[in-house]
């Protein structure tokens, strides 16, 4: 029977949802929240009164795909005024929607004979765990398990010559460095504006709408505000290489099912300095910046720049390139602090 690598980050079995109650944000809000086929089968098959308010709260679309109805306020109709889940009140954890119950887990991302399990920074209590609990470098976790599907050859080899290529990018970040012939990350201010412009914002959540505005404005000044925030922040520098080795770990993946590793590659350092520019904003607003404020920016970054699909293909599209003039490609093998002036 062959076998298949499974990879997780180490602190994922650790997490633990820390429910509405503690919770700095919710789950349960604005959120456009699919609903499995099966799930809606059960809900329409589900007797009694709280069967009548399931069937109530969800509906079809055109397509024919199931979702939960938001209320008017962008709160999920099973939300109760304790803010806990109704369904999961009435009928158990194992009736709530697939997202409910896995968010921020990405479960079997897989790529030929390896599997990795994610968990998304979208989540404040993730993005809390990852900050304060895994020191200065992040581990991971790895298993054998068997798999029934024999993984052609040829795929093995190309998924072993990327994970080899991403495990050296990864050890290279959190050692502070990358190699600038790879790919120049210096885009100008024109790139991101463009990036800003297009993005599809999660609309309502009023925290992520202030921060990200104030970003935009920052954009011309940037520079400026880079050099206070990483002279001013002791720990600036440690958080932003663990979460570059973070970006690398995940979004590389994507090469397999991409058929290039360019997008995927430019997704990395973008979202570096996406991230980057969203702390320098709320450094300015603040005149300080501490790890709590690293975990409102790295969840503001998620809840706009992980979830969306769009967000993601804007992150990976080399195009975007064309539409900044001052791009030049660096061809000169240079190693050099990562991103710090």
């Amino acid at each position: 029977m062959a076998k298949i690598l499974r990879e997780r980050p180490a602190y994922y079995d650790r997490f633990v949802c820390t429910g509405n109650t503690t919770c700095i944000d919710s789950c349960c809000n604005l959120w456009i929240l699919p609903l499995d086929r099966k799930t809606a089968e059960y809900y329409l098959s589900y007797e009694g009164e709280f069967g009548d308010q399931l069937r109530s709260n969800i509906f079809q679309d055109e397509s024919g795909e199931w979702f939960v109805r938001i209320g008017s306020n962008g709160i999920c109709s099973f939300l109760t005024e304790d803010k806990l889940c109704n369904v999961r009140l009435h009928a158990g954890e194992n009736a709530q929607p697939c997202l409910c119950v896995t968010y921020p887990r990405e479960k079997n991302i897989m790529a030929g004979n390896y599997r990795q399990d994610r968990l998304l920074i979208a989540c404040s209590e993730a993005a809390s765990m990852f900050y304060k609990e895994t020191g200065d470098r992040l581990e991971f976790l790895c298993s054998e398990e068997e798999n029934e599907e024999e993984v052609p050859e040829e795929l093995k080899e190309r998924v072993e010559q990327l994970l080899a290529f991403r495990d050296g990018l990864v050890e290279a970040l959190q050692a502070g460095a990358y190699d600038r012939s790879l790919f120049d990350v210096y885009e100008s201010e024109k790139t991101f504006a463009s990036i800003f412009e297009d993005a599809i914002y999660f609309e309502g959540h009023e925290p992520t709408e202030t921060i990200l505005k104030e970003t935009r404005a920052l954009l011309p000044e940037a520079d400026r505000w880079r050099k206070e925030f990483y002279g001013s922040v002791p720990d600036a520098k440690k958080w932003m290489r663990k979460t570059a080795a973070y970006f690398a770990h995940r979004n590389l993946l994507d090469t397999i099912q991409d058929g290039s590793i360019e997008g995927p590659l430019v997704s990395v350092f973008r979202s570096v300095h996406v991230l980057e520019l969203i702390c320098l904003s709320v450094f300015r607003r603040k005149g300080s910046f501490d790890v709590e404020d690293m975990i409102e920016c790295a969840h503001t970054f998620g809840l706009t720049f992980e979830i969306s699909m769009h967000n993601v293909k804007l992150m990976k599209d080399v195009r975007n390139k064309a539409r900044d003039k001052h791009y030049i490609q660096n061809e000169n093998s240079e190693m050099r602090p990562f991103l710090y002036p």
